[in-house]
């Protein structure tokens, strides 16, 4: 099948499943994740990751940093300083150490354990926001604690993702490797602009209808099923890590900066989905060979299960505020 054939297949299969996962009430993201899975070669085989591909989600990756960069909030994270401080730096600490100490224990080197924690230390701002916007709650104290410490949790894993290929390399490193985390800063910079509105307004609209779809499309792609009962065991502890630091640390750290008891729990549940943040990590570690092409498959995986899971915890806790 030829190239153009199969972008159309995987940009309409991926909008589709994505709107979906939105009628089932999951995120997006995740059913974009899904399509290239079922299209490619771990089931249908229609599409498989060429060099067309493979550039175009490289070009996803940037404009998605790009936009994240783009929407931070700096004024909103200034507001909520303390409380997003600590809920951040528990929420990364806790699942930083598990995850490494995990992948130490099961034999791996450390540079690659700790690459296994920073991969899981991050949180999918899309996603919260998300499910914050359906409930009415991104105007409130919650909101606003959850939405900067996702803020500044993400800019310590890419701060994290940027020493740790710089110290420990590997055989993938190159100045594309570091390139997603250069271009998130310029987003950050560009956000000042006057202008910066309607570059939002059409990075968004290039992403959502091209690169975003063929980005998350293709990470499904990489994903094999063959040896799945072999390491289903291992995806479940790791999925059941991934939820339980994340909703731990960061409660530990929203009761540190005293938030009422209730609301520090919705507050852990908002840290909970990693999504396309985490992809976007492991994606790196994948090029700079920090991370093994089976084990990210796996990961792979458990992001995709905790998005699942992390709606479905935080809803009837933001009932509760």
């Amino acid at each position: 099948m030829g190239i153009v054939m199969q972008l159309i297949i995987l940009i309409v299969g991926t909008f589709i499943m994505g709107r979906i996962g939105q009628k089932l009430g999951f995120a997006e993201v995740v059913g974009q994740l899904i399509a290239g899975i079922i299209l490619g070669p771990a089931l249908l085989n229609l599409v498989t990751t060429g060099e067309v591909i493979s550039s175009l989600s490289e070009l996803g990756v940037l404009l998605l940093m790009f936009t994240a960069g783009l929407e931070t909030d700096i004024g909103q994270l200034r507001r909520n300083l303390t409380g997003a401080t600590l809920t951040a730096v528990m929420g990364v600490v806790v699942p930083l150490l598990l995850f490494t100490l995990v992948a130490l224990l099961l034999g791996y080197q450390f540079d690659i354990a700790i690459f296994w924690g920073i991969v899981f230390a991050a949180t999918s701002i899309s996603i919260t926001i998300s499910v914050l916007g359906e409930s009415g709650q991104l105007g409130s104290q919650v909101g606003a604690v959850v939405l900067g410490a996702a803020v500044l949790d993400d800019m310590l894993a890419l701060l994290l993702v940027g020493a740790s290929v710089l110290i420990f390399g590997g055989e993938g490193l190159s100045i594309s490797t570091l390139l997603p985390i250069v271009v998130f800063i310029i987003g950050l910079i560009v956000n000042r602009l006057a202008s910066s509105g309607k570059i939002l307004k059409f990075s968004n609209l290039l992403g959502v209808w091209f690169f975003f779809p063929i980005f998350f499309g293709s990470i499904g792609l990489n994903i094999s099923l063959n040896g799945l009962q072999d390491t289903w065991l291992l995806i479940l502890v790791l999925t059941v890590l991934a939820v339980a630091t994340k909703y731990y640390g960061a409660q530990w750290g929203a009761r540190l900066a005293k938030l009422e008891k209730t609301a520090a729990r919705a507050i852990g549940a908002g840290m909970v989905s990693r999504g396309e943040m985490a992809l976007v990590v492991a994606q790196i570690g994948l090029s700079a060979n920090l991370i093994a092409k089976d084990i990210f498959g796996d990961m792979v995986i458990v992001i995709i299960v905790s998005t699942i899971i992390a709606p479905l915890i935080l809803r009837p806790l933001l009932k509760k505020i």
